[in-house]
């Protein structure tokens, strides 16, 4: 009897623990991720910064996108969080990716100034899916067991000491009146800048050097703002070593070119940007690469530089033209950039061009009546390198801008005009200067959207297909459904 009682007592217990988190959880508007910072013994490592960045769905069609973080009610904002004397730090982040489509990983940075920054993954929620079979819980609740561990814990983060690489400019042999140092390295984790000393001119230094081999690239500033540059070094980064470089700057050269006859001028909202990587450097590998861009003359012709010594991949884009297609394996739904190489003298280019299309969306509800108000979005890509890509002639950046503590200008993408738009009261939108690799449209609307279809990895897509011809403005009719009526889920 005594042993029923006490039996019945850890029931209760338990019972009670599991109301009371489930009580915790439900009063919870977002769940959270609970993430351990520790060093290489396994010591808690406290006031580490974590900024969550991005999300991956839980296993199923999705699993390999990586979707950025979203500014939506149903998104928490991805505040920056410490963790605390034990290491720990409580991460919100949204119960769905998009739709019903369930949260699995979260990605973030976690930067510490006496260890090396890095970017990981990790799992979140491991629990299937809702709607998810019987026999995947059962399996999910086996695996637990087996485990002895009816809770899933978040892997720790743990985080390297760094190597020390001091950059020394020699003297005469870069730029006048010995400007600052700055630096790129390579490696999926970039330093901070305010990880960088200079205990004298001409001197840089880190102790945030991420180990293993690592190519590294030295740049200054001359008084009239151009960028000079030194040759790319490979270093290996140890916890404890220091890699002593002392380099010769040289000025960086200009690309003066010109858009190809076949584009009428005057030209408007012309835009050229500039890749150069090092020479024979994998993209996977995130070499030390050089990105700039400058704004084509009414006339066709553009100036864009200091460029390093490397590889080019350059792209123009202009109202009614794009530049022609670059080598490259997706070239049927890819726009890629041009191709040449910086060497030390000045380079003239003449880019090749070609018409781009219109594209005029009427959009009707299940009545057949007209949806004002709804956008209607492409996503035309540009891919560098072989390795990633993002939305044509929105990357006017300059990477010298992300160098220096006070950067001129802190944003990264400037949407070119044409790609979206918001129909009007007859439930009609024109977008125009869309490369011919444009094959699908979205919309979004607070009520409505486009029907699911199944895509090609067995995943659903709420967009819809588009064949444009060059030079002309084509049209298309779509009918849309109440956004609640048939929410994507995984199962």
């Amino acid at each position: 009897m005594k042993r029923r009682l006490q039996r019945a007592a850890v029931f209760l217990a338990i019972f009670a623990l599991l109301a009371l988190a489930w009580l915790s959880f439900s009063l919870q508007r977002f769940p959270v991720a609970v993430i351990r910072a520790v060093d290489a013994s396994g010591k808690p490592v406290a006031g580490a910064i974590i900024r969550p960045d991005g999300l991956r769905t839980k296993p199923g069609p999705y699993v390999s996108g990586h979707y950025g973080w979203a500014t939506a009610p149903s998104w928490p904002p991805n505040r920056p969080v410490v963790t605390d004397a034990d290491g720990w730090a409580r991460v919100p982040y949204p119960k769905y990716v998009f739709e019903r489509i369930e949260t699995g990983q979260i990605s973030f940075s976690i930067q510490h100034p006496d260890f090396v920054p890095d970017r990981p993954f990790r799992v979140v929620d491991t629990k299937p899916p809702a709607g998810a079979l019987w026999r995947v819980w059962l399996n999910y609740v086996g695996g637990r067991l087996r485990l002895k561990a009816l809770v899933a814990r978040t892997d720790p983060v743990v985080l390297l000491r760094g190597g020390v690489l001091r950059i020394t400019a020699r003297p005469g042999s870069s730029a006048p009146d010995s400007p600052p140092v700055f630096a790129q390295i390579s490696g999926e984790a970039a330093i901070n800048p305010d990880s960088w000393q200079r205990p004298q001119p001409g001197v840089l230094l880190t102790r945030q050097l991420e180990p293993g081999p690592r190519l590294v690239r030295a740049v200054q500033f001359d008084s009239r703002n151009l960028a000079w540059f030194s040759e790319v070094f490979t270093v290996n980064g140890a916890a404890g070593a220091t890699n002593d470089l002392t380099v010769d700057l040289r000025p960086g050269v200009m690309v003066h070119g010109r858009l190809d006859e076949s584009v009428p001028r005057p030209i408007t909202h012309g835009r050229a940007i500039a890749q150069v990587s090092p020479p024979d450097a994998k993209s996977q590998d995130s070499p030390p690469v050089w990105h700039t861009w400058a704004k084509i003359r009414s006339n066709g012709t553009f100036d864009i530089g200091a460029l390093p010594a490397g590889d080019l991949e350059i792209v123009a884009i202009c109202d009614g033209y794009v530049s022609t297609n670059g080598p490259g394996q997706f070239k049927s739904s890819m726009r890629y950039p041009q191709k040449s190489v910086v060497g030390s003298n000045d380079l003239v280019l003449t880019i090749g061009m070609e018409a781009t299309g219109g594209l005029e969306v009427t959009l009707k509800d299940e009545a057949g009546k007209p949806v004002p108000n709804a956008v209607v979005a492409t996503s035309p890509n540009v891919r560098y390198g072989e390795w990633w890509a993002n939305i044509l002639g929105s990357d006017c950046y300059h990477t010298a801008d992300h160098l220096r503590p006070d950067p001129k200008q802190t944003g990264w993408s400037d949407p070119f005009p044409g790609f979206s738009g918001t129909t009007d009261v007859s439930g009609i939108v024109v977008l125009f200067n869309l490369p011919l690799e444009v094959k699908r449209f979205g919309v979004s609307h607070p009520q409505y959207a486009l029907p699911a279809t199944t895509t090609a990895s067995g995943g659903k897509s709420r967009d819809a297909s588009v064949t444009l011809t060059a030079g002309e403005t084509n049209h298309v009719e779509a009918r849309l459904e109440r956004i609640d009526q048939s929410p994507i889920k995984h199962y």
